[in-house]
């Protein structure tokens, strides 16, 4: 008897996780614009082991380590979407680095429009900018300096901390926020302020302008076997906590790639960079709850690609990684990060990272539908739209859905604003995709 009721109860749960229909977001009948508070009526579909369980084989191994090796040296080296810190030049042309501020300045200033406080910008604003650059000073060639990022800092197009927008009200899109920097990310530093406090330089995937009091200076082979060093930790959650001497120093994003040393109870010490009084680099002792770091990379299964992108369900959006968090690239960046693949920083670039894709923009719905659905691998399949990218997470009643970071605003809804598990019927997204490429 015993037997055949725990037989009984499976079959009820599992029968209530298929019986839900509607999968829509929960809007009233209203006309008018409002926020979308549930995404899903079915509760099921915003956990990971609901979709993990949907994959034949969930622990197979997608790539191997040399696989993935090879993986980011065709971003590095053909794509040219990635930069090896050992690759840096020891100095560059003063006229190329100029053409490059000059022409990031040059991109902001015919897309900004105003400030965050609602007055515009004025064309005398760019004028001192420039002046504040300092670029009459670039020799003709400059030799690099290198550093690593000491706390979270935001990478801008220009050197300043004002957020410039495009219309009054995208107070959410800060048109100056190019990218965001964990601690421990590699510049190569090409170029400075007037007064010293801002600094041009070049990251793994990304360039632009970053504070001062945010880096150390060092030697190339210091950093270089700092961040080669072969006992290493991987942080594995959406954001975890770094202790010096006991208290709270900083946090980290997913996927960040410190040196180890040991493990006491519950934390694990690591290796960070600090500076000293004269902003040279010093290596201090760190510590990060254990429970949110991998010894090495993650294997690359559909497994851990699912586990890791779940963490981040109902995360805020933060376009180019403003106020500390992730938007729609950053988010696929990051998942990536933990199995050891690097992925360029942008969406379109992340659509095009291989030949291994699917052209979809030229297909009817039914097709799309009927292709993904038979031919995309979950856990290693992206879907790309203009200005966006997703990942596939499986069918459901036959329904492509995507987990994903996402402003979704429409004419319905206000954004959603947030990391969620959508069909992708969502904002007819389907109708607008146009590539699903596979990270293999």
């Amino acid at each position: 008897m015993k037997k055949i009721l725990i037989t009984i109860t499976t079959l009820l749960i599992l029968s209530g996780c298929q019986e839900i229909g509607d999968n829509k977001p929960l809007l009233s009948s209203k006309k008018e614009k409002q926020p979308i508070i549930i995404v899903n009526k079915n509760r099921h579909l915003n956990i990971a082991e609901f979709w993990i369980d949907k994959v034949k084989n969930p622990n197979r191994i997608i790539m191997s380590s040399k696989e993935i090796n090879e993986f980011n040296n065709n971003v590095a080296y053909q794509q040219n979407k990635l930069t090896y810190f050992k690759d840096i030049n020891g100095n560059y042309s003063g006229s190329w680095v100029k053409k490059s501020i000059l022409g990031m300045q040059k991109s902001i200033s015919s897309i900004a429009q105003y400030f965050e406080d609602g007055n515009r910008v004025p064309n005398s604003f760019f004028n001192e900018i420039k002046e504040y650059m300092d670029l009459d000073n670039i020799e003709s060639s400059v030799d690099t300096r290198y550093a690593l990022t000491v706390n979270y800092t935001n990478q801008k197009i220009i050197p300043t901390k004002l957020s410039l927008l495009k219309k009054k009200e995208q107070i959410f899109f800060d048109r100056n926020q190019n990218s965001a920097l964990d601690i421990a990310t590699p510049i190569a530093i090409l170029h400075s302020t007037k007064d010293g406090k801002w600094h041009y330089g070049v990251a793994p995937t990304s360039s632009g302008w970053i504070r001062d009091k945010d880096i150390a200076f060092g030697e190339k082979k210091e950093i270089e076997d700092y961040l080669n060093t072969k006992n290493f930790i991987i942080t594995t959650n959406a954001k975890s906590a770094v202790m010096v001497a006991g208290e709270y120093y900083d946090y980290l994003r997913m996927g960040v790639r410190l040196p180890f040393i040991l493990t006491v109870d519950n934390m694990t010490m690591v290796l960070i960079p600090t500076r000293d009084s004269d902003g040279k680099l010093v290596l201090s002792n760190a510590t990060i709850k254990t429970d949110n770091v991998n010894r090495g990379y993650l294997s690359y299964t559909p497994k851990n690609i699912l586990t890791q992108a779940f963490k981040f369900l109902n995360a805020p959006y933060g376009w180019g990684g403003s106020f500390g968090e992730q938007d729609c690239s950053k988010f696929i960046q990051e998942i990536y990060a933990t199995v050891g693949i690097k992925m360029p920083r942008n969406s379109l670039s992340q659509s095009r990272v291989n030949s291994n894709y699917m052209e979809l923009e030229s297909l009817s719905k039914d097709a799309k539908i009927d292709l993904l659905i038979n031919s995309a691998p979950i856990g290693s399949t992206i879907i790309h739209l203009q200005g966006h990218i997703m990942l596939y997470i499986g069918d459901y009643k036959g329904e492509p859905y995507v987990i994903q970071t996402v402003w979704g605003e429409s004419s319905r809804h206000y954004a959603l604003g947030r990391t969620a598990v959508t069909s992708l019927n969502f904002n007819n997204y389907i109708d607008k995709i146009d590539r699903a490429t596979i990270i293999k």
